[in-house]
């Protein structure tokens, strides 16, 4: 092999990944959920982990010998010292260092690279030359000695290098507070996109948004457990675990805790922006509080002048990702290639006939499900079209029958409508492409009834767009169903039964297939089985 062989590893005790590039081409992203089977999958332990790296090595056909360079990042990494993730006497994170680790029977040198960085690596991802990049999560490095996480950034990319800002992060709100409100509802962790769903049904209350301001940066570093008996003593009608779009208390806390949250998170960026000096130039968001879409939006309307990017795996799915772009920037001296979001395992080129789209056209028209297992596995949380779970938009039962019979969603949760790019603002009123559906739209009045299976409770949408380059078949599948029905819009959900991940093998998808009922057709890599 004549190039060198990358590989990154992101520890967490949620959304572990391991990623390789051969070159300064990243080549296969490998999220723990997906080849474990275990929703949110963290490593327990080194040998799960091992296990991670040789999976992907077995798959490109390596072995470990092949690595040239490794790279480690360092949130709940329990291969590192506390003195090894923060500076003792600043109290910051480290900057990137070397640092031998013993990795399958061997000593290595690993690159170190803290959880914020990580995300901020997002900017080597995009097209921008030069931008501002703000990252805001749930959680981040923790620093025994003042006990505090760290859980927004602030930093500058230019010329493929990343610096962090030197502004004061105090006073900023995080996405814990978030995380701490969808806990104290549901009672369980990773509901905030429910509880985000939720909100479209209730209107902020300024009762209930100075409560919840009283105690916003005490929830935004309070363990959950001690969050919700914050919340009981300041909301007592509430109970968590019982949610109903019918209980006024809930809704209203929700879209309450969504107009804080929105509106903190704007001030925060106009901050950040202002003490960068920048009015007109590029924006990079990451961090898992980047897959509000109701906050994106709004943010991307404050700024109109500022030029948007978010990656669709901004949350910690794409720690190991962050860290393979930021080692090949520091190791080759050039910008890593990133073709996002399709990274995961399958076929990076598949052909596939007219027959293959006419057959999926037909089980769309008879009110069915095109299942989709396409080429490489979308990396992020949402699926984007590769392992898709697909849908006319225009009849409610066949969102119902989607979403709530197959899936077994909650009925509140909408499901996300795809159209082709350059239809976009035919349909909805907002940016004019969303390749990894995050932000929030309006669907335009007059086509609500239309794509009404994709239209929320509030006449919104998480809308996804779609060009021919990046995904030729769901182009070409909703261009015939448009030209039949002049409907340029589908329904995508994910591959995926409750409680489960998204389907990584065709052996996945299979057992997925066996439990949906007629009508149906799966295509796999863009046949028909």
């Amino acid at each position: 092999m004549n190039e060198s062989l990358f590989c990154a590893i992101a520890y967490n005790v949620h959304d572990s990944s391991v990623s390789f590039a051969v070159g300064n081409h990243v080549v296969l992203v490998l999220e723990a959920e997906r080849i474990f089977r275990i929703k949110k999958k963290g490593f327990n332990s080194q040998k799960e982990m091992e296990y991670l790296i040789q999976y992907g090595l077995s798959y490109l056909n390596m072995n470990v010998d092949d690595v040239t360079y490794w790279t480690m990042t360092t949130l709940q990494n329990p291969l590192l010292r506390k003195e090894d993730v923060f500076n003792l006497e600043t109290g910051l994170p480290r900057d990137p260092y070397w640092k031998k680790i013993k990795i399958l029977g061997k000593k290595r040198n690993v690159f170190i690279i803290n959880h914020h960085l990580a995300h901020a690596a997002t900017y080597l991802m995009s097209d921008f030359k030069d931008a501002v990049i703000v990252t805001c999560d749930g959680g981040g490095d923790y620093n025994e000695l003042n006990k505090k996480g760290e859980c927004v950034g602030a930093y500058i990319g230019r010329e493929n290098q990343i610096t962090r800002m030197d502004i004061d992060m105090g006073g900023m709100i995080n996405g814990k507070f978030y995380g701490a409100c969808s806990y104290f509802l549901y009672n369980e962790v990773h509901c905030e996109g429910k509880m985000m769903a939720l909100a479209a049904y209730g209107t902020p209350k300024t009762k209930i948004i100075n409560k919840l301001e009283s105690v916003m940066f005490e929830l935004g570093e309070a363990f959950y457990q001690d969050s919700i008996e914050i919340l009981k003593n300041l909301f007592p009608n509430i109970k968590g675990g019982k949610v109903s779009v019918y209980d006024k208390d809930i809704v209203d806390f929700s879209a309450s805790v969504q107009k804080l949250f929105s509106d903190h998170r704007i001030k925060d960026v106009a901050r950040v922006l202002k003490n960068a000096g920048v009015k007109n130039g590029n924006l990079v968001m990451a961090g898992g509080a980047c897959l509000n879409l109701d906050v994106n939006a709004e943010i991307l309307k404050s700024f109109p002048n500022m030029n948007h990017f978010i990656a669709s795996c901004c949350d910690d799915t794409g720690q190991s990702l962050g860290a393979i772009c930021i080692l090949i920037s520091e190791v080759l001296k050039m910008r890593p290639s990133v073709s996002l979001p399709y990274l995961g395992t399958g076929e990076k080129q598949f052909t596939y006939s007219t027959d293959s789209v006419d057959r999926a056209m037909d089980i769309l028209l008879k009110n069915g499900v095109v299942i989709l297992h396409n080429g490489q596995a979308e990396i992020g949380p949402r699926a984007l079209g590769n392992r898709s779970l697909i849908a006319r938009p225009d009849k409610l039962e066949v969102k119902q029958k989607l979403s709530e019979k197959i899936k077994q969603r909650e009925s509140y949760r909408p499901v996300a409508p795809i159209v082709l790019e350059e239809k976009v603002h035919e349909y909805f009123i907002g940016p004019d492409t969303s390749p990894f559906m995050l932000y929030k739209y309006e669907v335009i009045k007059s086509k609500r009834e239309k794509i009404k299976g994709g239209v929320h409770f509030d006449g919104s949408s998480r809308v996804q767009t779609v060009n021919r380059k990046t995904n030729p078949f769901l182009y070409d599948l909703i261009k015939k169903f448009g030209d039949k029905t002049g409907i340029y819009v589908l329904l995508n959900t994910s591959l995926n039964l409750k409680g489960d991940p998204i389907a990584n093998t065709i052996e996945d998808t299979l057992d997925i297939y066996g439990k949906i009922e007629e009508p149906k057709v799966l295509i796999y890599n863009g046949n028909i089985q």
